[in-house]
């Protein structure tokens, strides 16, 4: 065996040959948010991204393992540290020989992120990938959360009634102060507040950055917030995403960031919130929406599934210190 930088010209045909015969290992995993052939084009476009850096492990006739991993430029501004993410990793063969190929896989990535100064570097995989997740603890990296992604499709949503006392509208520039304030006080569970790596403040900070960045349009291309007499109760942030392909069919709906302020959580002002952000997407022509959660998040998990969301999928993240 060989390892070589990816070749589009020379490697790509044997490269979608490694992907399309891939399968989780472990547990079945839930069906796919997009379909093989969809799936297989995404993935080849991010092994040839000039923006990710690709290695290859083949033989004289096949494609036996690839991974990529891309800088992050934001989340390097806000850790105060050069951030990087393993975007893919998949081996040919058995599951003890996915994991001794992919963990020499990871050993050169994680030499790649040393030589470029990343100190800090993620992977977010299929809870069922369990080949994936042997081979990162085996590399030294260590869980920071487990995501649950809910999935609801608009036209199977139920209206439900709104408190005749709240105006559901978009974010106006004067809502900024009160949106910041109720952000304040809504995460604590997720991987950045749960990383004794980082500083104090750091992860406080990276969220005030993130909701100022979806309300001027940068993160987000709507924000969609409740009030009463005035006051910003709860915010949800909204993105429209279209697969770059002809043809892919309608924009699929993401939901960013969600927050009620402490006061009114447990009143129905998140439910009406989101009804908001779901008529918004009907307007852009979106028929499916996602929303993910930290695992051990139960209020907004429930929030979600009183909204009619249904649990699609589920991820671990990782994280190395280099």
């Amino acid at each position: 065996m060989s390892q070589t930088t990816f070749e589009l010209s020379q490697d790509i045909e044997l490269a979608a040959d490694l992907l399309r015969g891939r399968e989780e290992d472990g547990f079945n995993p839930p069906r796919p948010r997009k379909t093989p052939e969809a799936q297989l084009r995404q993935d080849l476009r991010l092994l040839a991204n000039s923006g990710t850096f690709t290695t290859i492990i083949r033989s004289s006739r096949e494609v036996l393992g690839c991974v990529c991993w891309r800088h992050l430029a934001w989340d390097s501004s806000q850790l105060g540290m050069a951030a990087a993410r393993l975007d893919l990793l998949v081996s040919a063969g058995g599951f003890e020989e996915a994991i001794e190929r992919k963990s020499a896989m990871l050993a050169t990535v994680a030499e790649e992120c040393r030589a470029y100064g990343v100190r800090y570097l993620t992977a977010r995989v299929d809870a069922a990938d369990l080949s994936t997740i042997r081979a990162l603890e085996r590399e030294r990296f260590e869980l920071l959360d487990g995501l649950l992604t809910f999935s609801i499709k608009l036209r199977e949503a139920v209206s439900r009634p709104v408190n005749t006392d709240l105006e559901i509208r978009l974010y106006r520039p004067q809502d900024l102060e009160e949106v910041l304030a109720i952000a304040r006080s809504a995460y604590t569970c997720d991987r950045f507040h749960v990383d004794r790596a980082l500083a104090p403040g750091v992860a406080d900070r990276l969220y005030d950055a993130w909701v100022r960045s979806s309300c001027s349009g940068q993160a987000a291309d709507a924000v969609m917030v409740a009030t009463r007499q005035g006051k910003v109760l709860s915010y949800v942030t909204c993105k429209v995403g279209r697969d770059s392909d002809a043809g892919a069919g309608a924009p699929t709906g993401t939901i960013g960031l969600v927050a009620t302020a402490e006061e009114a959580r447990g009143s129905g002002v998140g439910s009406a919130t989101l009804e908001g952000a779901f008529g918004w997407f009907r307007q852009q022509g979106v028929e499916v929406v996602e929303v993910g959660t930290q695992m051990q998040n139960v209020g907004a998990c429930r929030l979600y599934e009183q909204a009619g969301f249904r649990m699609a999928r589920m991820n671990l993240t990782f994280r190395r210190l280099l």
